[in-house]
């Protein structure tokens, strides 16, 4: 019998035999920092696109000035973004890009209808029966931009479409297409996406802990193991061990933050996620629930929308007595209704930072900010509510998708198509093309991004 050490046989095989042993049975998949010998992968790119609703006030979101590229200050007239001031070095705001696939004589449906379909498909929408909203019109015509990149995703869940408040008709709640006329309903009702993606956790909040626990040992064993072989190996082979400790730690502490932070959570006893006056609960819930599903590694792809296109929602938590579509319809002499509309927009800002803020707290593997490997998108059906106008959307991108994109700017075109920012995001997760939605809109990747 040979007198060596089985634990001082130094091979690829059993280290990652090791790794996955640790690695099953958590429905989060965060742990997969080190999938090959010696090197940690490099974090995930999260795409988040948010929807709200009825355009917004233009002197109350754009910066006041006319430099095609500037820093982004969020001066005192940027009132809608001044929620995310602290994120401002981390964000885009662009003028100038314009939902121009679904502008058209032929183009079906009401501009309300129009303006969800084509946001994140850079199409339009195709003829079908739903007459509603200056109808008739069906879904869009092709997929949408989070769907591309969930088709390349092997999370848990390829993508999840969270919604709050979905109270319209068809096609005004959705902005998620797996294809022609193929949509993904945004979910609004908390305790149903509750169900659905806790419903393969399998455990109790001890058998969880226990887990955790159990993957910990495994790890402490693994990390002592390489400790003693780093002083057999010099050179190359002690470069390796120490990267691959090196992912082992990054493994451990995303444990640690699982054992805090990625255990199913308790909701509130349940209420009718359709109530009116629920909406701003709805929306902390189906925050709080998407930005776990993300920080957690279920998924890396997810939709968000504050209600449906035309949006009737009342917001009497910040004063705003008048219905959301009817008050976006009111003259720009209506002073009273532009300071209604401007708060809900301030009002969703903030809901948004929420987002941001939890990104912003998460880290991943390598230690940096999940926040600085996300993208958020928000956008809108219209630039402006009382005119049913599609050019100057009122884009606001905020993240850096892993440095893809130069943030921190306020950037102005000339009226191009948004099809072009689409593409941009599209090349940014890695995926490749030259055109994305309406060929015939479509002139290339949006100018001055990276």
């Amino acid at each position: 019998m040979s007198n060596t050490d089985s634990r001082t046989k130094f091979t690829r095989r059993r280290l990652l035999g090791g790794l996955g042993a640790a690695t099953v049975a958590l429905t989060a998949p965060i742990w997969k920092s080190a999938t090959s010998f010696g090197a940690a992968a490099k974090p995930a790119k999260r795409f988040i696109g948010v929807f709200s609703a009825n355009g917004t006030i233009a002197s109350a979101f754009f910066p006041n000035t006319t430099a095609s590229d500037s820093p982004l200050t969020l001066g005192p007239e940027c009132r809608i973004l001044a929620p995310m001031a602290a994120y401002k070095s981390k964000m885009l705001v662009l003028h100038g890009v314009d939902m121009t696939s679904t502008i058209g004589p032929n183009k079906p449906g009401g501009p309300h209808m129009k303006g969800p379909g084509a946001m994140l498909t850079g199409g339009s929408l195709l003829p079908g029966p739903f007459t509603g909203s200056e109808g008739p019109a069906g879904y869009a015509d092709r997929i949408s931009l989070d769907q591309v990149i969930a088709n390349t995703q092997t999370t848990q869940f390829k993508s999840l479409e969270f919604g709050v408040r979905m109270q319209g008709q068809e096609p005004l709640k959705y902005i998620s297409y797996r294809g022609a006329s193929m949509p993904n309903a945004a979910v609004d009702d908390p305790w149903q996406i509750y169900s659905r993606i806790f419903a393969n956790a399998g455990m109790t909040q001890a058998q969880l802990q226990k887990t955790i626990a159990d993957r910990k040992s495994v790890l402490d064993f693994l990390k002592d193991d390489i400790t003693r072989l780093e002083s057999r190996f010099t050179g190359a082979d002690k470069a390796r061990l120490d990267a691959h400790l090196g992912g082992l730690q990054a493994i451990e502490t995303q444990l640690a933050m699982t054992v805090g932070g990625c255990m199913a959570p308790t909701l509130p006893t349940r209420t009718d996620p359709e109530d009116m006056n629920s909406f701003p609960m709805m929306a902390s819930l189906q925050i709080n629930l998407m930005m776990l599903a993300l920080t957690c590694g279920m998924t890396n792809v997810a939709t968000f929308m504050f209600a449906n296109a035309d949006s009737w929602q009342w917001y009497p938590w910040i004063g705003v007595n008048e219905e959301h579509h009817a008050t976006s319809h009111a003259d720009d002499k209506d002073t009273a209704a532009q300071e209604a509309l401007t708060q809900i927009n301030i009002w969703t800002a903030g809901q948004i930072t929420t987002m941001l803020d939890k990104l912003a707290a998460a880290q991943d593997a390598d230690g940096s900010s999940m926040l600085d490997n996300s993208l958020l998108l928000w956008g809108n059906e219209l630039g402006k509510g009382n005119t049913h106008t599609y050019q100057n959307i009122p884009w606001m991108l905020a993240g850096g998708a892993s440095g893809a994109f130069r943030m921190g700017r306020f950037l102005q075109y000339q009226s191009v198509p948004h099809n072009n920012m689409l593409l941009s995001i599209q090349n940014a997760f890695g995926i490749p093309g030259t055109t994305f939605g309406d060929p015939t809109t479509c002139t290339g990747p949006l100018t001055n991004l990276t």
